[in-house]
């Protein structure tokens, strides 16, 4: 595959982000397929890619069901067809006119609150005639980011009184990210963890319920516990992870998914050789790859590359990364000047945002430009 893909690239200038479509697609049914078995809907998470060619395939081009993380994405997305979207951020009054124009636009858009102040900021910005604020209550169930403690024994149910009584607002349920998820080492810690925050959230719904308050959605997401579902989250009644359509070398660090599934590479080209210290240049800097995961993987390196298990990123300036071996000395003329190298990035989100455009394959050849959206 790294061969075809190669002659392909030829005459693409480097670096770029490569997506692999058929990958995708199989990321993508088996997620579809755990939701399924387990009777959840899959709300999944666009932001990682931020595109709209995987959203069509995240959500088997139904346009609907998906969660965003800035308002420039529910933008992009709506304006690309997309609805029933949860904007899975909390909010300030300055994001409330665009807030306010997509509600009024779509059939279904969700915000997530934390707190009284922000029912009573929509309180204060009521929608169009027969349209009402679509609420989710933000619940900590252990990362420590944000949304109220699951174990507080008032908060849920005050807040919950205060949004069934607002004049503008509907409680439609209960939404949480698994972060902690992250820090697993294997399938059983992932399935474990997945069980105690799906355990979580719904004693936070229970509670919310036994007061007398409509709860109809508990959305727990992460990759890692969506990948390797635990027994309890049966009783959810959606996962909304991103990751999963492209996972990444620190997913395969944790064991939430094979080296085989990682959809991404960032293509770069060899730039120079420099004998005397060991090192070659590749024009894959900071900006393609990102900051993201120095020293996290044992050999030292910044990201993994495809079919040279001896080579490792072990620095990077702006446009530039500095390769060296793990072991020996380099063989420069495996890796001429003008070399392409294929590199599996630690975390596809932040490389993912480094990226205007990616190079869509399959089976070798490149099928579509694809343009993410950018901002916020």
């Amino acid at each position: 595959m790294t061969s075809s893909i190669e002659r392909a690239l030829q005459v693409i200038t480097t670096p770029c982000l490569l997506i692999n479509v058929a990958v995708v697609q199989r990321n993508a049914d088996a997620m579809r397929q755990r939701c399924k078995d387990l009777g959840l809907v899959l709300r999944p998470h666009m932001k990682t890619h931020k595109c709209l060619e995987i959203g069509a395939i995240a959500t088997a081009n139904t346009k609907r069901c998906i969660a965003v993380s800035t308002l420039a994405e529910a933008e992009f997305f709506a304006d690309g067809g997309y609805d029933d979207i949860v904007y899975a951020a909390l909010f300030t009054s300055d994001k409330l006119p665009r807030m306010t124009a997509l509600a009024n636009r779509l059939s279904s858009f969700h915000l997530l609150v934390d707190s009284v102040n922000a029912v009573d900021l929509l309180d204060h910005n009521p929608l169009v005639v027969g349209k009402r604020w679509s609420v989710l209550i933000k619940v900590d169930v252990g990362s420590s980011r944000a949304g109220i403690l699951w174990d507080d024994d008032e908060d849920g149910v005050r807040l919950a009184q205060h949004i069934t009584v607002s004049q503008c607002c509907t409680l439609r349920g209960v939404y949480a990210h698994e972060g902690q998820s992250y820090e697993a080492k294997g399938a059983e810690q992932i399935r474990e963890l997945g069980d105690e925050c799906a355990e979580r959230i719904l004693s936070v719904a229970n509670k919310i319920r036994l007061a007398g308050f409509e709860c109809k959605t508990v959305g727990l997401g992460a990759t890692p516990s969506a990948s390797f579902p635990s027994p309890l989250m049966k009783d959810l009644t959606e996962l909304h992870p991103g990751n999963f359509l492209l996972y990444d070398v620190m997913q395969t660090m944790i064991a939430s998914c094979q080296p085989e599934d990682v959809a991404v590479r960032v293509a770069s080209r060899v730039i120079g050789h420099y004998p005397h210290r060991n090192q070659l240049l590749i024009d894959a800097g900071w900006t393609a790859m990102s900051l993201d995961g120095k020293g996290a993987l044992p050999n030292g390196s910044f990201c993994l590359f495809e079919d040279e298990p001896n080579l490792r990123l072990m620095k990077m300036t702006q446009e530039v990364g500095y390769v060296e071996p793990r072991k020996g000395k380099l063989n420069y003329d495996n890796y001429p000047v003008g070399k392409i190298l294929l590199l599996l990035p630690y975390h596809s989100c932040a490389t993912a945002c480094m990226h205007r455009r990616y190079i869509a394959h399959d089976n070798g050849a490149i099928v579509g430009l694809w343009t993410p959206c950018s901002g916020w």
